[in-house]
């Protein structure tokens, strides 16, 4: 418990430094909701009055026009998450289903009612979250509005982190492995100043660049971190599984037993902390960059939030690493084993997701689905996350099954050494 409050207090410290220091580009501070997406109407319409003009880079024009409407105003400024972590899920997908289809106009050069059409469905989208978020929370410069953003996005991008950080080191403490446990702090350590340099960077481009190619630049890097995460953590899980049976018979012979861990196997371990700290802290202290204006303005409500947020996340890992160690080994090696596998399934959709929103990768919409969407999941109602998220399923099921016949095989051979020496 002492290292995960070192961790954490670590990580706030790091941020709100990163965050004091940087500029940041915000020109103004929004007294509500309803000022940013006035503001991004503005944008909007400025994309509108230059496709309607033609010329012949009126839709690359346009199309940059309604990036910037995206990436410097509704992600930059929490807006996109605020919306997913208090309305719903399924409206943040909309919404973005609806910035997509508009700049898919303007780049297909559609004819002018088509794109008027999208781009007017995507303000009134943008001024109704608006509406909904100031009725709810009041004031985005307001205390509790800063209060329950940065709650709410501090437990949204570090409970994924604590989970898998949790998870490793009830494994290592379940298996009598303690020397590997400081590999996974140091990875997790390591992640930390990682998220800072990220975050350096991501700014550096938008200074040199603008707002909009940073906020690509970013999504890359988010959707790439992810399916690395997916290769790593799926590597982790089926190592967990096909140990399992091992070490239910090793408790058995022995009540103290070390079992084997290679060194490529602790640096694995060590790299999904690593990855796991890295992804969602650089995502947070870009959040925490859009909202520096308003955070610097209430510092009380800022600080409660975090203090919170540190509170939940602490209990989480208590809960994990305490109470898993009570399991059985069977159930706690099959428990932590579907929870990787899990989360590669969420990081795989997650992953497709912000390739989507970096406009990599096209959108097919699932009607039936209705836009069901479960965030933390990584479901969408698209067939470009489902797909691989269902062939990743397939190989989960097959592998897991296999892994189980070579378990019992491996009981049946250790069972069988056990009774010729006896």
């Amino acid at each position: 418990m002492k290292k995960l409050s070192i961790l954490l207090v670590t990580a706030l410290i790091f941020l709100m430094s990163i965050t004091s220091v940087f500029a940041g580009n915000a020109d103004k501070i929004y007294k509500d909701w309803e000022d940013v997406s006035k503001d991004m109407e503005v944008v909007l319409r400025d994309a509108l009055k230059i496709y309607e003009a033609g010329g012949p880079d009126a839709g690359k024009e346009g199309y940059d026009k309604i990036n910037e409407a995206y990436f410097r105003y509704y992600e930059k400024l929490g807006f996109e998450k605020i919306v997913m972590g208090t309305i719903s899920g399924k409206r943040g997908s909309t919404v973005e289903n609806q910035f997509y289809l508009a700049r898919k106009s303007m780049r297909q050069n559609e004819d002018i009612d088509v794109v008027k059409d999208e781009v007017e469905v995507l303000i009134r989208y943008l001024h109704e979250d608006a509406k909904t978020l100031d009725g709810m929370r009041g004031k985005t410069g307001s205390g509790w509005g800063v209060f329950f953003s940065v709650l709410g996005l501090t437990l949204r991008e570090g409970l994924e982190a604590i989970l898998i950080v949790a998870a490793l080191i009830a494994y290592l403490v379940k298996t009598n492995n303690l020397k590997y446990v400081k590999g996974v702090y140091v990875g997790a350590i390591l992640g930390i100043v990682a998220s800072i340099i990220l975050a350096i960077i991501f700014n550096m481009i938008a200074q040199k660049f603008g707002e909009d190619s940073s906020g690509v630049s970013q999504e890359i890097f988010e959707g790439c971190g992810m399916f690395l995460a997916v290769i790593v953590l799926f590597y982790v899980s089926n190592w967990m599984l096909s140990k399992s049976e091992v070490e239910v018979w090793n408790h058995y012979i022995q009540s103290k037993v070390e079992s084997s861990i290679t060194k490529g196997s602790a640096m694995a371990l060590a790299f999904s902390s690593f990855l796991a700290v890295a992804r969602e802290g650089a995502e947070l202290i870009i959040f925490f960059q859009g909202m520096r204006e308003n955070i610097s303005n209430n510092p009380a409500y800022m600080w409660g939030g975090l203090a919170c947020a540190i509170v939940v996340l602490a209990i989480v890992y208590v809960l994990i690493t305490k109470m898993s160690v009570k399991l059985p080994l069977k159930p706690f090696f099959t428990v932590t084993s579907i929870l990787m596998f899990v989360l590669c399934i969420s990081f795989m959709g997650k992953g497709v997701a912000e390739l989507q929103e970096a406009d990599l990768i096209g959108r097919t919409i699932i009607p039936w689905m209705n836009g069901f969407t479960i965030e933390i999941l990584g479901i969408y109602d698209r067939v470009e996350t489902l797909l691989p998220q269902v062939i990743l399923i397939v190989i989960t099921i097959v592998t897991v099954i296999v892994q189980i016949k070579r378990n019992k095989i491996k009981r049946a051979e250790l069972e069988r050494d056990y009774a010729n020496k006896n």
